[in-house]
């Protein structure tokens, strides 16, 4: 079953987008196949993301790479405002 993970984020400068792309493609690279990973801008100096991972064990397996990543994130001066996670229960396409 699918599962969910919701974060806000807070940059200290305004965010450099074209930074952004490359910092998620080479996460990216070392993810399991079938996660997917979405960010987007609130204001310039916000972020919201949110990624889905094939199931929670696939999440809990990934835990170590996400905890290294947030935390090279908060040297930068990037920190996590809030986490919700949780499987997916109801989906729709247009």
């Amino acid at each position: 079953m699918t599962y969910v993970v919701n974060t806000a984020w807070k940059h200290t400068n305004p965010i450099d987008w074209k930074e952004m792309q490359k910092s998620l493609e080479e996460v990216m690279m070392n993810a399991d196949p079938n996660c997917s990973v979405h960010w987007f801008e609130i204001d310039e100096k916000f972020h919201g993301s949110v990624a889905t991972f094939p199931s929670k064990e696939v999440y809990e397996s990934m835990r170590l790479r996400r905890e290294n990543h947030r935390k090279e994130a908060n040297d930068r001066g990037v920190k996590m405002i809030y986490e919700v996670v949780g499987h997916l229960k109801a989906e729709a396409h247009s």
